[in-house]
């Protein structure tokens, strides 16, 4: 499992490397995540962590040159394998923060309430038992693991539609599993959100703003294209964001 893990890291950061992602600081502990191992991944709520005003000023202006392109709501060709295996499964290998962690523990680590987590073998151990966790989309709280879901903020069959379907697998693999495009949510409202884009759902009003520079970032880091209406939406999201 080691070798398929350092393979896979290898590829995420091949991927980054070419992706296009200079120009947005985001103050985020899903940063750290990808070198940081599992006992000492931040415990607060990295899914809410507020951007700072450098962040979002880049945003905006990122917004203004993005790529506008019209994407269709479904591609009938899109299948979730087509980004590799669930990251349920730690024994394939999907991991990114190097410390033999599948990315849902990860995840879960990392956007629950600070100081709540608990885990099968202690602080050491990959797999959350236990902790609360607040979903940035409306505000709802959990204390099962089992009632929280892990969201990518740009949704994969949205991706797929938008140029994914043309990328090679280790690309698809590196965004499914990227900390900055994920974030744990109840699943009521990811499955609202199911492949939506933000022109057409958007999070609890609170979230917009961290959801809208997420949104941005994940797109431009990967190159991914939006519609108009999502451009829209986006700087209305970014208006919000404190002054």
């Amino acid at each position: 499992m080691k070798k398929k893990l350092v393979v896979v890291s290898m590829a995420l950061a091949a991927v980054l490397a070419g992706a296009g992602c200079d120009g947005i600081e985001f103050v985020d502990p899903a940063a750290s995540a990808t070198g940081t191992p599992a006992a000492q991944v931040p415990a607060d709520p990295g899914s809410v962590a507020k951007p700072s005003k450098s962040s979002i000023a880049q945003a905006r202006k990122t917004l203004s040159g993005m790529t506008i392109k019209t994407i269709p709501g479904k591609d009938p060709s899109y299948e979730r394998d087509k980004f590799g295996d669930a990251w349920s499964d730690a024994a394939k290998g999907v991991t990114f923060a190097g410390n033999g962690c599948d990315t849902r523990n990860d995840i879960l680590r990392r956007d629950a309430v600070k100081g709540t987590v608990r885990t099968k073998n202690g602080t050491e151990g990959c797999k959350v038992i236990a902790g609360t966790w607040v979903s940035p989309y409306n505000g709802v709280k959990y204390t099962s693991t089992k009632k929280v879901q892990i969201d990518h903020i740009v949704p994969l069959a949205r991706a797929w539609a938008s140029g994914a379907k043309r990328w090679s697998a280790a690309r698809r693999l590196a965004f499914a599993n990227d900390p900055d495009n994920l974030v744990a949510v109840d699943g009521s409202s990811n499955q609202s959100k199911s492949d939506k884009g933000p022109s057409v759902w958007r999070p609890a009003k609170a979230f917009q703003c961290v959801y809208a520079v997420r949104y941005i970032r994940s797109a431009t880091k990967y190159q991914l294209p939006i519609t108009s209406a999502d451009k829209s939406a986006l700087s209305s999201m970014l208006s919000d964001c404190p002054k």
